[in-house]
């Protein structure tokens, strides 16, 4: 049977990698197209470009382009087709057939998990000043396989409470870990802290520190002028057991951590949080925690 293909179809179908291209009769095309889709975000992953903004952001191109791309040529190819004759396969039922295949192929590859990085978007200040509400960060789910957690990393991690939360290591399994008048102790040395900025946030004033939680890494913490809680300013020493980590916010007047949900299995903990790609102010795009 002889049948025109339609332009203006083919390049809606083209929006689902490769049907456009089995809507004019172009198997092998559709074939190389799906794949393209398919496996194209895995092998960024697997370069490790997505470890920072910059790689992102060239994916986020690829794919559109790579869209644009195909529905172009779905729509070129279309009506060049006046006098096609139709195959075997163009039916509704196989169009139709092949959107179900694709939206289930995609949901259990789950694509983001296998680029190794997952994005997420902060609700809460528990990390302030650090990460602030609002903040869109990208973890590295992978980052953990081939590297050991270390002090001071932040971490996204399957919380006791349900959902994924976003703390900070500070104490390692077999550290102890003593909470005296609001500052941290572990292994009984202080993590040493100089104010650096006091300001009103909310209707709080609250202070910004610089705190030294080992001789390599300083971070910035923030402390209210008047505690909002007294159960956040003493935490009786503990040791913190095998495969475990101690978790808290760098709010540490303001954060439901490890203070309050215990220490962490090595199990629970998903990855590190490795950069911002967006945030309530423009200021918050692309900073690298993973460097800090």
């Amino acid at each position: 049977m002889i049948k025109s293909r339609n332009p203006f179809l083919a390049l809606l179908l083209s929006i689902i990698p490769g049907l456009g291209q089995i809507y004019n009769g172009q198997l092998r095309k559709a074939c190389v197209f799906l794949a393209i889709d398919l496996i194209g975000p895995i092998i960024f992953g697997l370069t490790g470009v997505l470890n920072n903004l910059e790689g992102l952001v060239i994916l986020v191109v690829f794919s559109l382009s790579f869209m644009i791309y195909r529905m172009a040529d779905g729509l070129v190819q279309a009506k060049k087709l006046a006098n096609y004759e139709l195959k075997t396969y163009n039916k509704g039922y196989v169009y139709l057939s092949f959107v179900i295949a694709f939206s289930v192929v995609r949901t259990f590859l789950d694509i983001p998990a296998s680029t190794g990085i997952r994005t997420f978007i902060t609700r809460t200040p528990a990390m302030n000043p650090t990460l602030q509400p609002e903040d869109c960060i990208v973890a590295n789910l992978d980052y953990y396989n081939s590297n050991t957690i270390q002090q001071g990393d932040i971490v996204v991690f399957n919380a006791p409470q349900g959902g994924i939360w976003i703390f900070r290591i500070i104490g390692l399994p077999n550290d102890s870990i003593e909470i005296k008048d609001g500052y941290v102790y572990v292994n009984n040395l202080l993590n040493e802290t100089i104010a650096t900025n006091e300001y009103i946030l909310g209707d709080q004033v609250v202070i910004e520190h610089l705190e030294r939680i080992n001789s390599a890494k300083t971070i910035s913490t923030l402390r209210h002028k008047q505690p909002l809680m007294q159960e956040t300013q003493a935490f009786e020493k503990t040791r913190i057991p095998e495969n475990e980590y101690f978790l808290m916010g760098d709010n540490r007047d303001n954060a439901f951590d490890s203070r309050f949900i215990g220490a962490i299995k090595k199990d629970d903990i998903l990855g590190r949080v490795m950069y911002s790609y967006w945030g309530s102010t423009r200021d918050r795009i692309n900073i690298v925690f993973a460097k800090e």
